[in-house]
């Protein structure tokens, strides 16, 4: 029985370890093309995140045991976890409880795995302190590579966004009912932000903030420091009162330069990544027919004086 136990502890251990080190890897963002072929769903995989968790079975004993964690321990709830959650937009107590529940569960199981195991090997039980914590590191790796892919589809849809709000500012609209008209009319091809703009309406008329400061309230709830930075060129400009179509534009061309020298960036570092894939996959098939017959030859060669020799 402990052979099996202490098989699945090392497993653990290792696994998470390996992914760990290799989370620059994991986490480093990868630009994917594809063509939609079926129309969208009137309500996104993103508006439905916003809301409560599905109703299951598995998500229901999860937000128990997160809720009970909580109460014992709400220290557990750090500052930086909320912060994920809501990068992620995982944004309700029911998802904090869920994601707590989770991380119980896979530290829990650890220290169950070391401290059986230690029946056998008491060896194991320093062991079982570096599984639990990397047992709740885990669940943090997996969260922050949804905020990394979600901020960048931010990145992707944000000069769409601006170059609406432009246009709408030249139309004769001001920014709330311009930032409402994009919000309504974005839907199909900016999933994310739609979302985040009609959010952004409903700060500014149930709390009466302005737009700006909504803006800049939902870039720092996004982690997206370029909503941040236009929200501060919007309040210059409205305290000013200039036209807001000015910022827009500008920052508008300085987020699609960042985004140029970006790819140009990945594209400088492609042969780099290209040389272990040809040092393990394409040298190898060149040099086997290139020495291949040459070792033969060799090999036949010196087989007779090698056992001549002995």
């Amino acid at each position: 029985m402990p052979v099996p136990v202490i098989g699945l502890l090392v497993f653990v251990v290792v696994l998470g370890a390996g992914l760990l080190f290799m989370q620059p890897v994991f986490t480093q963002y990868v630009d994917t093309y594809a063509v939609r072929v079926r129309p969208r769903k009137e309500k996104t995989g993103e508006s439905e995140a916003a809301d409560q968790p599905k109703d299951s079975s598995v998500l229901l004993f999860l937000k128990t045991i997160g809720e009970v964690v909580l109460n014992v321990l709400p220290g557990l709830a750090d500052k930086r976890t909320v912060g994920l959650l809501m990068m992620s937009n995982y944004r309700t107590q029911a998802h904090l409880a869920i994601y707590m529940g989770i991380k119980s569960i896979i530290a829990g199981v650890a220290i169950f795995a070391g401290i059986t195991g230690a029946a056998g090997t008491p060896w194991l039980l320093l062991l079982t302190p570096f599984a639990a914590l990397l047992g709740c590191m885990m669940p943090n790796f997996f969260l922050a590579g949804r905020v990394k892919t979600r901020q960048n589809q931010i990145l992707k849809e944000l000069p769409t966004v601006i170059d609406l709000l432009i246009v709408c500012a030249q139309a004769g609209l001001g920014l709330l009912m311009g930032v409402d008209k994009v919000g309504r009319e974005i839907g199909e091809s900016c999933p994310i932000l739609a979302v985040e703009l009609q959010q952004l309406i409903q700060d500014v008329k149930l709390f009466a903030k302005s737009v700006p400061i909504a803006l800049k309230e939902m870039g720092e709830r996004c982690g997206v420091d370029e909503l941040i930075n236009l929200a501060s060129a919007l309040i210059a400009a409205e305290s000013k009162g200039a036209d807001i179509s000015y910022p827009l534009k500008a920052q508008g061309e300085a987020l699609r330069e960042r985004l140029k020298r970006k790819k140009e960036e990945e594209a400088s570092k492609t042969p780099v990544k290209m040389v272990p894939v040809i040092m393990l996959f394409v040298m190898p098939l060149i040099l086997a027919p290139m020495l291949g017959p040459a070792l033969v030859t060799i090999a036949t060669a010196l087989g007779p004086i090698v056992g001549s020799s002995k």
